[in-house]
């Protein structure tokens, strides 16, 4: 667990930035802003409330829980995602939801590629395998092709033709449009982003520097109690 946060804590300063939906490269994003609490609040400062809450019953049963919208292509989503994974061992009653941004036709390929290994019974074996494929291929500035996707999965059966029929399903195409009603309801501009209970929107840039893993822990569990 240490080793795990020591890694995330390390990838601090590329997590902030984050990667806005308009490009392919990382900007910083401009969707962060400041909201007044409380001084005795632990949170202040560190959340925005969202102007039109998620659809809790759309997503969920259980409270509390983290949407987290992300981009296979992301190189801050892939350095989160350590710090994420420890947050979901460190708290087993508090639901995590992956959920891929699709608000343009680049990010849309991804969120079909996650939503069809879903389909397909591989996202949970085979998603850390896709995500440092990405991570791989960006090092060449290019991304994976189908073929190379597949291959990964090959020892579950995943055929080319299969992933892309499923792709390009109608279970999936549903799902495309939730994440995208999902993401400009909450008028978001990149990722990643973490909205807790479907209400408040992590600022990682107002987290603790210096001690970011636990100030993220910390304040996603705060939230979780609002």
């Amino acid at each position: 667990m240490k080793k795990i946060l020591f890694i995330a804590v390390l990838a601090v300063s590329m997590i902030l930035a984050g990667c806005d939906n308009t490009a392919q490269t990382p900007t910083p994003s401009d969707q962060l802003s400041q909201t007044a609490q409380p001084a005795s609040d632990p949170t202040a400062g560190k959340f925005t409330p969202l102007k039109a809450p998620l659809p809790s019953e759309e997503l969920t049963d259980k409270k509390p829980y983290v949407v987290e919208f992300f981009w296979f292509g992301c190189p801050h989503c892939y350095s989160l995602e350590p710090l994420a994974k420890a947050f979901k061992q460190a708290n087993p009653g508090f639901q995590f939801i992956m959920m891929p941004a699709a608000p343009n036709k680049r990010w849309e390929i991804e969120a079909r590629l996650y939503y069809a290994m879903e389909a397909l019974g591989v996202k949970e074996s085979h998603f850390d395998q896709v995500f440092k494929l990405y991570a791989d291929k960006r090092e060449e500035k290019r991304y994976p092709t189908l073929d190379e996707i597949v291959s990964l999965m090959s020892d579950a059966g995943i055929t080319k033709e299969s992933l892309e029929t499923t792709m390009n399903s109608e279970e999936v195409s549903v799902q495309i449009e939730r994440s995208k009603r999902f993401f400009d309801q909450a008028e978001l501009t990149g990722v990643p982003s973490l909205i807790i209970n479907g209400k408040y929107l992590l600022e990682f840039s107002k987290l603790d520097g210096e001690n970011f893993a636990a100030d993220f822990m910390q304040t996603i569990l705060a939230l979780g109690q609002k």
